[in-house]
């Protein structure tokens, strides 16, 4: 991708503690995203990181990548650890956590076409059989498909955020169509893997037509808000949708989704 500033880092760890109740631990294998969207709340984490001032002082949420090159060499170092204590407490209480991929980037970004270090990270996750879960928003994911079969304990969600091209392409240029998004859910629906949609953050969109386009395709949606409005508040008015940035829209777009997803027996949680 032209002006992406690339630069291999080494970990010295690739799990990371989650703080979200549902999920133990999360992995990310790249440091930014090439996708770059613009309400992305991990750009505001990522600046107070020391990969980023150190690799990617000044640089834009979407103009650098760094490549975790050794992650899911630590990740296996880290996987065998807990194996060991495991194997050393068993008793009835005794689980596997849950790991995710990923929280603060794409996992499936363009750039996981040459590293591959996701894949790289499932096939460790994969032979122990870890339950694991995936977020992603692009049909990169669909590549793994053999890994995924393999799994005894394994969701994957795909982020899509309104039913409405044009809008897409405001708030999330550079990322996949959604088009793109819902053939990928065909496609591993028909692999008999479980998935879901993130609705998140929501923009504005008909949830009707939402949820005509993924009936059938999800297990579940996930549902939340716009979190960060001052980070796009000129994009919001520069294109007069200022009435999507208010907090009885999106209480209302999110019953309207609830609405209409339960009355094609599609489970949905609302996260805010």
């Amino acid at each position: 991708m032209k002006n992406l500033t690339v630069k291999i880092i080494e970990v010295k760890n690739a799990l990371s503690k989650s703080r979200i109740s549902e999920i133990d631990y999360t992995i990310n294998p790249y440091f930014g995203c090439e996708f770059g969207c613009i309400y992305c709340y991990a750009d505001f984490m990522t600046r107070f990181s020391k990969n980023y001032s150190v690799h990617f002082p000044g640089l834009k949420w979407g103009e650098f990548v760094g490549v975790k090159i050794n992650i899911h060499e630590k990740l296996r170092e880290e996987i065998l650890k807990i194996e060991s204590k495991i194997a050393l407490f068993s008793d009835k209480r005794t689980r596997k956590p849950n790991i995710w991929l990923s929280i603060v980037t794409d996992p499936y970004q363009p750039i996981e076409k040459k590293f591959k270090l996701t894949r790289k990270c499932l096939e460790v996750l994969a032979e122990f059989q870890y339950p694991t879960g995936i977020l992603t928003r692009s049909p990169l994911v669909m590549r793994d498909i053999d890994l995924f079969v393999g799994f005894e304990d394994l969701e994957i969600g795909i982020t899509i955020t309104t039913d409405n091209e044009n809008i897409r392409k405001i708030f999330e240029p550079k990322a996949p169509s959604i088009k793109s998004r819902i053939k990928t859910l065909e496609v591993l629906k028909k692999n008999n893997i479980k998935t879901f949609a993130f609705v998140g953050p929501i923009l504005p969109m008909d949830a009707k037509k939402l949820s005509n386009l993924l009936d059938g395709l999800v297990d579940y949606v996930l549902v939340d808000r716009m979190n960060y409005i001052w980070k796009t508040e000129k994009i919001y008015k520069a294109n007069s949708l200022e009435f999507a940035t208010r907090d009885e829209y999106f209480n209302a777009v999110a019953e309207e989704i609830s609405r209409q997803f339960s009355s094609k027996g599609i489970e949905v949680e609302i996260l805010f």
